[in-house]
């Protein structure tokens, strides 16, 4: 035993010598297996920062932890382990950078959603003399404008402050779903959360919070695409929209611009501009001084359109009220123009779709070069005194599908009648017929219209609900009438008196009666 015991005691030195190196081993290949858990670690934490600004870097850091836990756990792990958890490194850390990368992206689209609704603003008081502004840097690629600070989280991209700033004696802006509710139209694709522009009008100048907008003076430039919210009185300047063929909203809340040397709004370049009033909001244009490069309150080398819940009020003091030299488009609104030439002027088209529309035009109450096509709303149409004047003047195809108009003047361009669809009926007079002439027509006991004008006249046209095809109608003119006579359409109550005009039975769609 004793030589036994001996031998034992002088065997286990090679032995621990032999399990000593083996020992060394296994830690270098754990070590290996620890380095290339901390570079996967570090590798994921630069992915997660490039999706959303190191949001992903928690993740990533847990994930190369868990890793690294795995590598350095204790246990009796024999050579052939080791060799089988370092062969399958590469398989569990490409399937780990998978799954960080998609909880990166999905937490990037998340954040930059919600930055979209968020602004930051910082006020800049302007020397004397010069320019007032407010900017707005918003989330994502902007770049604070005209030299506005930036905030930078450490190891991240650039990311504004989530704060907007106003000057406190602004006008405080329409609600956010108020606002909301006007920027996507019924035919436009923009993005309902974009985020809204903010122009505030101060007399003589303005203020402003949001990219793209330049003030000089009492002339406020917008060169980028997207929706503004005006509000506040401009005594005497003008909004001038030039952008790189964008599309461009302006709503208006409660704004009143007035230039007494040129148009008040002048679209010199967009894919389209759209001017809305906001809700319970009452908003006025005015222009002045001859301008024939822009001759209208409103302007624009490309389409216009004309929509919104509230009220415009636009006065024409030298040619026209709208002009565009491409189409003018009616979607929405109450709109009351009164013009020394046409109300609403186009070269390629008008087309009105919506709203209440009046226009008292001091030549034409419209007019176009192209098409008129009226599927919808209320509209009045008033002509003027000239006798080659008329309340609706078409160069080209004009049809009537839906919606109700009254119209007055000298001349007339009656609707084609292969795209007319709407009941159309005309009362031509011979004679001129003086100012202040009203003139009703009945279907049995049923008033379908009573019209009149402050100027002569020789055509009054009706299109609404209140006309029946292969109907008969009884025309009176002059008489009395409750009613404002300076506006075309009168109420009709109490109309008594007059001459009889006779009787006509109505075709299938478009009738015109001749009154001699």
């Amino acid at each position: 035993m004793n030589r036994y015991e001996k031998a034992e005691v002088n065997l286990p030195q090679p032995f621990f010598r032999l399990k000593g190196r083996f020992d060394m081993k296994q830690q270098k290949r754990r070590f290996a297996v620890l380095i290339a858990a901390l570079m996967l670690g570090t590798f994921c934490t630069g992915c997660g920062s490039e999706e959303n600004g190191g949001g992903s870097a928690t993740t990533a850091a847990t994930a190369a932890a868990g890793t690294t836990a795995s590598a350095t756990g204790t246990g009796t792990a024999a050579a052939d382990t080791t060799a089988a958890a370092s062969g399958t490194t590469g398989t569990a850390a490409s399937g780990t950078t998978g799954a960080v990368s998609g909880t990166a992206a999905e937490t990037g689209t998340n954040t930059t959603a919600n930055a979209e609704n968020t602004k930051s603003a910082e006020t800049t008081e302007a020397p004397s003399g010069g320019e007032s502004k407010e900017t707005t840097t918003e989330s994502g690629n902007d770049k604070p404008s005209d030299g506005g600070s930036e905030d930078t989280p450490s190891g991240g991209e650039e990311k504004p402050a989530a704060t907007t700033a106003k000057p406190a004696d602004d006008p405080q802006p329409a609600t956010t779903a108020k606002t909301q509710a006007a920027v996507t139209d019924e035919d436009d694709d923009e993005n309902k959360d974009e985020v809204i522009k903010n122009i505030y009008l101060q007399e003589t100048t303005a203020k402003y919070a949001g990219e793209g907008i330049y003030v000089d003076g009492s002339k406020i430039m917008i060169s980028a695409g997207g929706s503004y919210q005006i509000t506040g009185k401009l005594t005497d300047g003008q909004i001038v929209v030039n952008t790189d063929k964008k599309k461009v909203k302006l709503l208006l809340d409660n704004a009143s611009i007035t230039n007494k040397s040129g148009a008040a709004i002048s679209c010199l370049n967009a894919k389209k501009m759209t001017v809305k009033t906001l809700p319970d909001t009452v908003n006025y244009l005015e222009d002045g001084g001859t301008h024939d490069e822009d001759k209208g309150v409103i302007f624009s080398e490309d389409t216009v359109q004309l929509g919104g819940d509230g009220t415009l009020n636009i006065k024409a003091n030298y040619a026209h009220g709208v002009q565009s030299d491409d189409d003018i488009r009616v979607t929405g609104g109450k709109i009351n123009i009164t013009a020394a030439k046409s109300c609403l002027h186009s070269n390629d088209g008008i087309e009105i779709k919506g709203g209440e529309l009046y226009c008292d035009g001091g030549t034409n109450g419209i007019k176009t070069d192209g098409y008129i096509t009226i599927m919808g709303g209320r509209s009045v149409f008033m002509g003027g005194e000239r006798e080659e004047k008329g309340a609706i003047y078409c160069d080209g195809v004009f049809s009537v599908t839906d919606g109700e108009f009254w119209a007055i003047g000298n001349t007339f361009t009656k609707p084609d009648a292969a795209l007319t669809t709407a009941n159309v009926l005309g009362i031509v007079f011979t004679q001129s017929q003086p100012g202040g002439t009203c003139v009703n027509v009945t279907r049995g006991s049923n008033e379908v219209f009573t019209m009149t004008s402050p100027r002569q006249f020789k055509y009054v046209v009706y299109s609404g609900p209140n006309t029946l095809k292969n109907a008969e109608y009884k025309v009176s003119y002059g008489g009395t009438v409750s009613g404002d006579k300076s506006k075309a359409n009168c109420t009709g109550k109490g109309y008594s008196g007059g001459t009889d005009g006779g009787s006509f039975t109505a075709g299938e769609a478009i009738t015109f009666y001749t009154v001699s």
